[in-house]
């Protein structure tokens, strides 16, 4: 590598930051961005821990964009949802610094979950019966509901009945139409890695298995499921997407192959790929042919507390 990029994660606080520092410390001169600064993990030196405003934030693009320049960042890495309808803006305040995201019409559909199974729907691709609550009559119970807006498992429910479904409603103080329920799923879950260049030329498909999820994934394992990659590979062909992104989805025990979610960002198992022997940044700066994206199968991720203390 001619020279050492320099790289921003924002979402620094994120569950696997601190293993990303860990392996990338020598190959990239990497900084971590938050809302809340202390949330960064400190093995991370003080230097490289940066505090930018929320996302809901008059001054965020601003307050972002500033750090961008200021840092001479050549690629920012946003890992928080509410940011990235917002980095386009970022990106014209800072034109130095290209951004590890999707096109702003992909991410805009695929935030909202309702419209990312239309979406599938609509390109002839496979996808789980999904619905406002108000069609949940064509849905059937046992059934999962959710906010049609929103990251990780957040407000995530399996609804057995109409009382369940009324006190969900009541409970989440969401309108019906922010609400969409989805049939229930049963099988293998997998949180995959997608990874494209600039051009959405996609150079690697990365399944993770995961074993425990308790909103994010604590255990997991890549895992080279030719039936998930193949699925994977054609919705990529079929809705492309640059830069890298994450597939949610079903290996249902008939053998289908059901995404749900579509994430168009890094995910917490991002660290993952990079143990797995993936440079996501790599390939998209220097494109997916001349790239050797071949990862390997049988890695596992064990997430587990560090704790802590300092004296004032």
């Amino acid at each position: 590598m001619a020279a050492r990029w320099k790289l921003l994660f924002t979402g620094g606080g994120g569950a696997g930051n601190e293993a990303i520092y860990r392996m990338w410390r020598d190959r990239y001169d990497l900084h971590f961005a938050d809302a809340e600064i202390l949330a960064i993990n400190p093995t991370i030196a003080a230097e490289r821990r940066h505090s930018i405003p929320m996302a809901s934030d008059p001054g965020f693009v601003d307050g972002l964009a500033a750090l961008c320049n200021r840092l001479r960042i050549d690629v920012l890495i946003p890992g928080v949802d509410a940011e990235l309808p917002l980095m386009q803006t970022v990106s014209e305040q800072a034109p130095g610094t290209q951004i590890l995201v999707p096109e702003t019409n992909y991410v805009r559909t695929m935030l909202d979950k309702l419209e990312t199974v239309r979406t599938l729907i609509a390109n002839g691709l496979d996808a789980p019966r999904t619905e406002t609550i108000e069609g949940i009559e064509e849905i059937g119970f046992p059934c999962i509901a959710k906010p049609r807006w929103g990251r990780g498992s957040r407000g995530f429910q399996i609804l057995r009945d109409h009382e369940q479904a009324d006190a969900y409603q009541r409970l989440s103080g969401l309108p019906p139409e922010e609400i969409v329920v989805q049939e229930l799923m049963e099988g293998d879950e997998f949180t995959v890695m997608m990874v494209a260049d600039r051009n959405a030329d996609l150079a690697v498909v990365v399944p993770v298995r995961i074993d425990v999820k308790r909103g994010i994934t604590l255990r997991g394992e890549t895992e080279r499921d030719v039936g998930v990659i193949t699925a994977c590979r054609e919705i990529h062909e079929t809705i492309p997407a640059r830069g890298c992104y994450n597939i949610q989805l079903m290996r249902t025990t008939n053998g289908r192959i059901l995404p749900f979610e579509i994430n168009p960002r890094i995910s917490t198992t991002f660290c993952l790929g990079l143990a797995a022997g993936i440079d996501p940044v790599s390939i998209f700066l220097q494109g997916a042919l001349n790239a050797a994206a071949d990862f390997t199968s049988g890695i596992k991720l064990n997430r587990a507390w560090h704790n802590f203390f300092e004296e004032k």
